[in-house]
């Protein structure tokens, strides 16, 4: 892959809050991305993430669904038509967090730019109820859960848009676009030496 077409996939993988609830998403294709993030650089190599994978049981999708907090600077609820395919739940070994904190972000925009390669979109989240999701889905006491991933078909538009005067929260435009404020590359890089 040349560097434009990196460029291009990495600008269209956007976290995705409106999803197509009718899209079923196969147990084959989170795996497969799964696959792929158990890849990446680990800090000294320790790998200490692990996955859960909720999508065909749907009343054990439904629990996972309940407590999540969607889109917290917008004045906005997600409906029952706009519900993801399924998630991803990313747990890290407890005695290994300190590395598990920089692990998930690899990890987290490895399977993000995975599933949109399958034409799929993600949110990565991190409002969720830990303890609950540890007694709906009987997770082992040697794992915490540190995110989640909502996973499906994309049904809404997002666009990368110029921040002005340092504001970056996201927001709706006049024609219900997600809009992204991103600051400039000047603003960003500091200094070339």
């Amino acid at each position: 892959m040349d560097f434009n077409k990196f460029k291009k996939l990495v600008k269209k993988t956007r976290c995705v809050r409106r999803f197509d609830a009718t899209f079923k998403i196969d147990s084959k294709d989170l795996i497969e991305v799964i696959d792929v993030a158990r890849l990446v650089s680990s800090a000294k190599n320790i790998q200490p993430l692990r996955y859960i994978i909720i999508n065909e049981d749907r009343e054990l999708f439904e629990k996972v669904y309940a407590p999540l907090k969607w889109a917290a600077n917008l004045d906005w609820e997600q409906s029952e038509n706009e519900k993801p395919s399924g998630f991803i739940l990313v747990l890290a070994k407890k005695e290994l967090l300190d590395y598990a904190i920089v692990d998930s972000g690899i990890s987290m925009q490895t399977i993000m730019l995975a599933l949109n390669s399958k034409g799929l979109s993600g949110c990565i989240m991190a409002s969720i109820d830990k303890e609950k999701y540890k007694q709906i889905l009987k997770i082992e006491q040697d794992l915490d859960p540190l995110f989640i991933i909502a996973v499906g078909k994309a049904k809404e538009n997002i666009k990368l848009v110029e921040c002005k005067n340092d504001d970056t929260l996201y927001y709706r435009d006049k024609n219900n676009n997600h809009c992204v404020p991103k600051r400039n590359l000047y603003d960003v890089l500091k200094a070339i030496l």
